[in-house]
């Protein structure tokens, strides 16, 4: 299941956080002065047993695709290894950042809870929506459901 976690990769002084699921880290979430920056992840934990997503390519392509859908601005970069990354600011809400990276991790083929999850809410959007048009689809008591599988209160 895709959790964020703390992490101390890169820095002791700056907020940081990984985004993973075992055994991979497929993310970084670093706070610095000008706020927080999404990124993803080229290289595994100093500390512990998660390692960096082997089809890195994917991951990139995916992920500047998906950042691009959400209207986020991509920055496309190279690590102190020469290993490319994609990083863009972001605003650190939990839940959207979860259904990011299973949105990613759905696209690229990997598979746990939260992408089996992210596709049963695709199906249930599929299920209750009544055109090809892509609105947010009321469920009942005020809940509607987006075509990518959010639940939103309106």
């Amino acid at each position: 299941m895709a959790r964020i976690e703390r992490s101390t990769k890169l820095s002791l002084t700056q907020d940081e956080y990984r985004i993973c699921s075992e055994p991979y880290v497929f993310y970084r979430l670093i706070s610095d002065g000008n706020g927080f920056r999404l990124m993803t992840a080229t290289a595994s934990e100093n500390i512990g047993w998660y390692r960096a997503f082997e089809d890195q390519a994917s991951l990139i392509s995916v992920t500047a695709q998906v950042f691009s859908d959400r209207g986020l601005y991509i920055v496309t970069k190279e690590d102190h290894a020469g290993r490319s990354y994609v990083e863009t600011s972001i605003y650190p809400n939990e839940e959207d950042l979860l259904h990011l990276a299973a949105t990613v991790l759905d696209r690229i083929g990997f598979e746990d809870i939260s992408v089996l999850a992210l596709r049963e809410m695709k199906t249930i959007y599929d299920e209750f929506s009544s055109d090809e048009s892509g609105d947010d689809t009321y469920l009942s008591d005020g809940m509607w459901i987006t075509s990518d599988g959010r639940l939103v209160e309106k």
